[in-house]
C-alpha cells in the first residue's frame, strides 16, 4: 500500500490530474493512464492490484503492465508524491476491485509531467501560512497565531 504525504495536494479535473508538493513549490500533470494509477493509489491499490487491473483493462500482458506501472510508481516515489508504508492491508480496508471493463488495445504508459516554473510562489504563497483564525491573519513570530 502507499500514503500520499501531507505536502502533497492534488485535484483531477476533466481527466486531468494535477498534483502540487506544498514544500518544494514543484507542481505535475498526469496522462490520463497516470491518472487512473492515482485513482487506485487513492484506493488502496497495491502495485501488484495496480497492474493486475491495467492488463485487464488494456489487454497487456502481465509483465508488461507490471514493468510500467513500476516505472510509473517509482517516479512518484522519487518525486516525493507518495511513499510505500509496507503495511498489508486487512481485509475490511483492502482495495476491492471493479469489474474488469476492457478499454482499448492501445495502452498509453502512465506519465508524471514535472513543471518547477513556479516553485517561488507555491512557496512564498502566505495564504498557506496563516494562523488557526485563517487567512487574512499570518501566524505571528512565535506561532500562536496572534
Amino acid at each position: 500500500m502507499f500514503e500520499i504525504p501531507q505536502q502533497v495536494i492534488h485535484e483531477t479535473v476533466g481527466g486531468e490530474t494535477m498534483i502540487v508538493r506544498l514544500d518544494s513549490g514543484n507542481y505535475y500533470s498526469l496522462n490520463s493512464t497516470g491518472g487512473q494509477v492515482w485513482g487506485f493509489i487513492e484506493r488502496g491499490a497495491t502495485r501488484s492490484q495496480i497492474a493486475e487491473e491495467f492488463a485487464g483493462m488494456y489487454g497487456l500482458e502481465k509483465k508488461i503492465a507490471e514493468e510500467k506501472i513500476e516505472l510509473f510508481l517509482d517516479s512518484l516515489i522519487k518525486e516525493g508524491l507518495l511513499f510505500q508504508n509496507g503495511a498489508s492491508p486487512d481485509e475490511a480496508n483492502a482495495y476491492k476491485p471493479d469489474v474488469i471493463r476492457r478499454l482499448t488495445n492501445s495502452f498509453e504508459p502512465p506519465l508524471l509531467n514535472k513543471y518547477s516554473d513556479m516553485q517561488e510562489l507555491l512557496i512564498l504563497d502566505p495564504i498557506h501560512d496563516v494562523s488557526e483564525a485563517g487567512w487574512p491573519n499570518p501566524k505571528s513570530e512565535d506561532g500562536d497565531g496572534g
